[in-house]
């Protein structure tokens, strides 16, 4: 079987949680398949990695200014037709063979709207609506995802497959050789409490900085200090300058070795009002790091009982939940132990597993 696969999510630089999976994804086939052949789309030059993969993957490279899955791969697959189309994240070309698989991650642009640019939003809209129509399955990250897909789309339940990510220690361990990364992690405070991801609205940064400050009134930090990492997002001015305006709290940037920030940190928290998944649960369940986070969204299904929960709308609520951990070093030690038995439940295996199953199953007319 000839399976063609959008690879340039997995071929840039700076990845965030999205493009950790597409990067998995390949890793996992290339390990476990060895029957079907594969054909990688990118769009830019492979990183080495990428071309070091098995025999049965080959490379196409196909520069285009705008629209390059909705167009290029288009006309790629129309003159060399594959017998089925995998794309990663969201879009879908608008020629495609019957059997094509989309993954959707969220769709937090419909709930949450102002916190996206005009144009991406449009896009999303258009992009969003076509593939999870014209394909004949979605993969959806998360029950979360799959109800809100099932809501929004009206479309039949049997569509949509739910695969959530997973966690491998040895291929989520990769140290920076970012010698100003190193000084920065060294240059950390002693004690801190971690928010790990974009700085964008929708992450509810600005909930956590008031919920911090809540907990600066009532002298009931227990001598955390506030670390915010991540690159810079959509609407991220704000947040900065929320930052700028307090020496308690410390902006990272975005950052390679997420594990030697995560290992220095006494809380992970993840504010979000939505998420697709939540990677970063899984990454401080892996560095034996207590995590408080949202009561909403995608977030319960990955944490399960191993989190601290709150409202992310209510910012008392959140710094509740803050102190209650660094305030207890019973309760985070409990927190610890939950979340590492948590983290067994989530293989990048497992996942590799599901998705080629759903690649390679015959295609449906009724679908």
């Amino acid at each position: 079987m000839k399976i063609g696969i959008e690879a340039e999510r997995a071929n840039i630089d700076n990845p965030t949680g999205v493009e950790h999976y597409a990067q998995q994804i390949l890793l996992g086939l290339a390990a476990m398949d060895t029957k079907n052949n594969y054909v990688l789309y990118l769009r830019s030059k492979p990183y080495a990695w990428i071309l070091a993969l098995p025999k049965n993957f080959s490379v196409k490279v196909m520069p285009f200014p705008l629209f390059w899955t909705q167009l290029r791969i288009s006309w790629e697959v129309f003159w060399h037709p594959v017998d089925a189309l995998f794309i990663m994240a969201s879009a879908l070309p608008l020629m495609h063979p019957k059997k094509s698989v989309v993954t959707i991650h969220d769709i937090a642009w419909k709930f949450y709207p102002e916190t996206f640019s005009w144009p991406m939003r449009s896009y999303l809209r258009f992009s969003t609506w076509f593939a999870v129509h014209r394909a004949q399955t979605i993969i959806a990250v998360s029950e979360q995802t799959k109800k809100d897909l099932l809501k929004v789309y009206n479309i039949p339940e049997e569509k949509v497959v739910v695969i959530y990510h997973g966690f491998d220690q040895a291929s989520e361990r990769v140290a920076s050789s970012d010698s100003a990364e190193i000084n920065k992690l060294q240059a950390l405070p002693e004690k801190f409490i971690l928010y790990l991801g974009t700085l964008q609205p929708r992450k509810n940064i600005i909930g956590l900085i008031d919920a911090y400050e809540i907990l600066q009134a009532k002298q009931a930090t227990h001598g955390y200090k506030l670390v915010i990492a991540g690159g810079k997002g959509w609407l991220y001015h704000s947040i900065m300058h929320r930052i700028a305006n307090n020496i308690s709290i410390e902006y990272f940037g975005y950052v390679q070795d997420r594990f030697a920030l995560l290992k220095r940190a006494g809380l992970l928290v993840q504010p979000a009002f939505y998420e697709g998944f939540g990677l970063q649960i899984l990454d401080a369940f892996s560095a034996r790091v207590p995590v408080a986070c949202s009561n909403i969204s995608s977030l319960p299904e990955v944490a399960g009982s191993a989190a601290e929960y709150f409202d992310p709308h209510k910012p008392v609520e959140i710094a509740a939940a803050i102190e209650k951990v660094i305030s207890s070093p019973e309760r985070a030690a409990e927190l610890v132990e939950q979340g590492s038995a948590r983290l067994k439940e989530f293989t990048w295996k497992k996942t590799v597993e599901k998705t080629l199953a759903v690649l390679t199953k015959p295609y449906s007319l009724n679908r």
